[in-house]
């Protein structure tokens, strides 16, 4: 990540975590601090150049979330969130690409690869029905990206504001800021060039696309695994920096430390953490370096790779956890009261260990039957 950039997003702190408490209130941000991201260019990052966007490498987007996120972790998911959307429109038809962004290239798109329906074909199009859950900044979302099955596949398609509704029930214990809402379609019209079969990027269509942009041929299913772990390392940091923090003024219940600093048993447990942080930080980075030269050689990784960066994804976002659990342990139960900002990192990255891409049990089966050579039985998006 450039010095600018992260510079940008530093200047952004007092605004963010000073609007936080509200934020994770009303279960959703500003629009005040949306418009303040936008105007720093935040969400633009993985958008094309030619519309304004930053063509930002994978490494680059997981620092850039990541960086939000130890500010807030519901700016830093949505960050991570609308870029990566940004990065699945640009797969999209050029026609449907200058519908999103011709406008304005701060266009923010939410939406949900789980597919719904139904959908059937008509002259020039679609018409798509459904409803699709948990689609993360649907509020201040003019567009939304929806997936349904037709008969040669999966496939997305490109929503606008007007075409769908929302159902407002995030009602969460952590990225509550995220609006995470339901949103429904009924029978709208999808034209033809607002339609994305998702079977030949899931082959890896884009990987090998010498004239496309490198940002965009990085291989589609892990780098959309890798995407919501960003968000996950900055929350970590924070915590841990937090706890530092706080050691040398806060001391241990019955017990003669006065302060924790002094405590080898808490030195040892901050050290057990922030090496829980290293190995999330290594595997994640690893694994989106290791894409980005695919993607700049357009080489689509093998089957073994693709299912070792998943693999990566999982262990980071657990390790992340096991370590905000010996942090929140760490710092006492003080770190556990409305006021502290340590309980709402604690259950922001509690919720976003359970993205359904991150799920370890689902990335490690699939990793440990491409050791071993078995087929993969677990989930066709590998």
């Amino acid at each position: 990540m450039s010095s600018d950039l992260l510079t940008t997003i530093g200047a952004l702190a007092p605004q963010l975590t000073g609007a936080a408490d509200k934020a994770d209130t009303d279960r959703r941000l500003s629009d005040e601090t949306v418009a303040a991201m936008q105007a720093a260019g935040v969400f633009r990052v993985s958008a094309p150049k030619r519309y304004g966007g930053g063509e930002a490498s994978l490494r680059t987007h997981l620092e850039v979330a990541s960086a939000v996120a130890a500010m807030d972790g519901s700016v830093g998911w949505l960050t991570g969130l609308w870029n990566g959307n940004n990065w699945c429109v640009a797969h999209f038809p050029e026609q449907a690409q200058d519908d999103v962004w011709g406008s304005s290239p701060d266009t923010l798109i939410s939406g949900t690869l789980k597919p719904s329906g139904p959908v059937r074909q008509v002259p020039g199009g679609y018409r798509l029905s459904g409803a699709w859950s948990y689609a993360s900044g649907i509020w201040h979302a003019s567009w939304a990206i929806a997936s349904a099955v037709l008969e040669d596949g999966p496939a997305a398609f490109l929503v606008p504001r007007e075409d769908f509704e929302i159902v407002d029930e995030w009602h969460m214990t952590g990225m509550r800021a995220t609006g995470s809402n339901r949103f429904v379609v009924d029978d709208a019209f999808v034209p033809e060039h607002r339609v994305m079969r998702l079977g030949p990027l899931v082959a890896g269509a884009n990987a090998t696309d010498a004239g496309a942009a490198a940002a965009f041929r990085t291989a589609m299913v892990p780098t959309l695994v890798l995407m919501v772990v960003g968000p996950q390392l900055g929350l970590g940091r924070a915590a841990l920096s937090h706890v530092i923090a706080g050691a040398g003024n806060k001391g241990i219940a019955f017990t003669s430390f006065d302060r924790q600093s002094d405590s080898v048993a808490f030195q040892l447990q901050i050290a057990e953490a922030a090496t829980a942080l290293d190995t999330a930080e290594l595997h994640a980075y690893r694994a989106a370096d290791a894409m980005d030269v695919h993607a700049a050689e357009a080489v689509y990784p093998d089957e073994l790779l693709r299912a070792r960066y998943r693999a990566d994804a999982a262990v980071a976002a657990r390790s992340v956890n096991r370590a905000l659990e010996v942090l929140m342990t760490a710092h006492g139960s003080s770190g556990f009261a409305d006021a502290s900002p340590l309980q709402r990192i604690w259950r922001d990255a509690s919720v976003a260990a359970r993205h359904g891409m991150l799920i370890p049990q689902v990335n490690l089966e699939i990793y440990g039957a491409a050791l071993v050579g078995a087929k993969n039985t677990v989930s066709p998006f590998a």
